[in-house]
């Protein structure tokens, strides 16, 4: 271990390989809450073309200061067609953190669970441990 962070990094995580093969896992089924900043919402509306006034009603939700992507009735993010993420260059940081989130890493029973739901793990390069501290320390100023 050559870095104070190996240390804050638990065994089943050191090693990890992730990348993100676009599957919808988790853009899809049980609902969620992906938060999203003004900056991420200016870059969707961008990406897509499209005018913010017209398209925000349609695919955001606003709920005093938070403003979160629309959900499907299914619980499917409405952004998620074709069996692939349509913001995919431009997705929020939020989904950009996944699996790395905190509740996915904080016991070697959740990230089992996340590995199982997640065909993205185990493929790809290594995730620098740095890259991971980094992502679950986002995901908890995220909350």
């Amino acid at each position: 271990m050559n870095n104070v962070n190996d240390f804050l990094i638990p065994e089943y995580l050191r090693g990890v390989r992730f990348s993100c093969t676009e599957c919808g896992a988790c853009c899809t089924g049980e609902p969620g809450r992906v938060r999203v900043s003004r900056e991420e919402l200016a870059r969707i509306v961008l990406y897509r073309g499209e005018s913010a006034d017209e398209a925000l009603p349609e695919w955001a939700i606003r709920e005093g200061d938070e403003v979160r992507i629309r959900e499907r009735e299914n619980g499917d993010c409405v952004f998620f067609e074709e069996n692939r993420c349509s913001i995919h260059a431009v997705k929020p940081g939020q989904c950009r953190r996944y699996p790395f989130w905190f509740r996915n890493v904080r016991s070697e029973a959740a990230w089992a669970k996340t590995c199982a739901e997640c065909p993205g793990i185990g493929e790809g390069p290594p995730v620098d441990p740095e890259e991971i501290l980094r992502r679950v320390g986002e995901d908890l100023d995220a909350e």
